[in-house]
């Protein structure tokens, strides 16, 4: 990996490591002064870049196994989502909630807050019960929930204090999702009624370019079969890509026909190109009382900055107690937008240039 997810970044590492032990990662962190991990680079700025020693995981063994008697699952750090999926899928379990691509890796997306949808789906380091880390000097100790007052601390703290290794997360029997998208619901009806919208399914999202048309796109998915209009706007009858244009053949299916849990909630397949591919990523995040207002401002200045603009989603967190989680003691609403990577980066608003996605996995170290 010489450049970052989105190729904006080249990376300037002295020396790339894939350990395949705990005692070989022990041993590169002893030696050496300094030690960044990486994970899939789904990442915008240079905070996975390092001009020293970088770590891969993807490559360290570890036993995933399942306890059925606490309905949890051992998992290595290196794993992607969907390798996570594919292991729980078959034994009949599924995670709560899954990001919108299921590339990214389970160290990166925990360590920086990654959250998917639902109002009532937390982040998906709320499914941790535990974490393996390994501390500065080589040292291996877990952190557990109940136990440690540092675990909300640690996990989400973009690795600042130990090598994420594994963790035992929360899972629950397999269930099925069922997805619609409802087509070119105008901006006015979103922002009046934006928390009962985003509130009406499992996971729902509302998908905008901010152009003079104002309206967007609803993306539903539901335990139960989906209705033929949703707030009036009525389902469509061609399969559907977030960003606009885009062949829709990477998406995961739609129409309301029900499958397994991790091949509904990603937008994207796990066996194709996520959303774009070339872009970047940003996104803010405000207490869900305020997201109207927020709508209404970011609406007002997009003029400025649409003509950059692939897409802008909008999606839903419930409250956690992790530090530095987007959505932390509070119902959060968050605004991700996916920018055109192109060579005239300094026609993207400031205010909008910096950051890393929540979608990905940037280093934990």
């Amino acid at each position: 990996m010489t450049t970052n997810w989105a190729t904006n970044i080249e990376f300037h590492d002295s020396q790339t490591l894939h350990p395949r032990s705990i005692d070989e990662l022990a041993g590169i962190v002893k030696s050496n002064k300094k030690v960044r991990v990486r994970g899939s680079g789904h990442c915008f700025n240079t905070i996975a870049d390092s001009y020293e020693t970088v770590v891969v995981l993807d490559q360290l063994q570890h036993e995933n196994r399942i306890d059925h008697s606490t309905l949890t699952a051992n998992i290595g750090a290196g794993l992607n989502y969907a390798q996570i999926a594919e292991f729980l899928q078959p034994q009949g379990f599924a995670l709560h909630n899954l990001a919108s691509l299921p590339h990214i890796s389970l160290a990166g997306a925990i360590s920086t807050g990654t959250h998917g949808s639902g109002i009532k789906n937390g982040a998906l380091h709320t499914a941790l019960k535990s974490i393996t880390i390994m501390r500065p000097n080589g040292e291996v100790t877990t952190l557990t929930k109940d136990r440690h007052s540092e675990f909300e601390a640690t996990v989400v703290g973009l690795g600042v204090t130990g090598i994420f290794l594994s963790s035992e997360v929360e899972i629950q029997p397999s269930f099925e999702i069922y997805q619609s998208v409802y087509g070119e619901m105008p901006h006015q009806h979103f922002q009046e009624n934006l928390i009962e919208i985003l509130s009406g399914a499992y996971s729902v999202s509302y998908f905008t370019t901010w152009s003079d048309l104002e309206i967007g796109d609803v993306w539903f998915k539901s335990k139960n079969p989906t209705p033929s209009e949703y707030f009036g706007v009525k389902e469509r009858d061609v399969k559907a890509h977030p960003i606009f244009g885009e062949d829709p053949e990477s998406t995961t299916e739609q129409f309301g026909v029900p499958g397994p849990w991790h091949l509904r909630l990603p937008h994207f397949r796990i066996d194709a190109k996520p959303s774009a591919g070339n872009e970047l990523q940003s996104e803010f995040f405000v207490a869900s009382e305020n997201a109207p207002a927020a709508f209404a401002a970011i609406k007002k200045i997009s003029p400025a900055f649409r003509h950059q603009l692939l897409v802008t989603e909008i999606r839903s967190i419930a409250a956690d107690e992790h530090w530095l989680s987007p959505a932390y003691q509070r119902e959060t609403i968050a605004f991700h937008c996916t920018w055109k990577n192109t060579q005239h980066s300094q026609d993207v608003p400031q205010y909008c240039r910096s950051g890393a996605s929540d979608y990905g996995s940037v280093p934990h170290l």
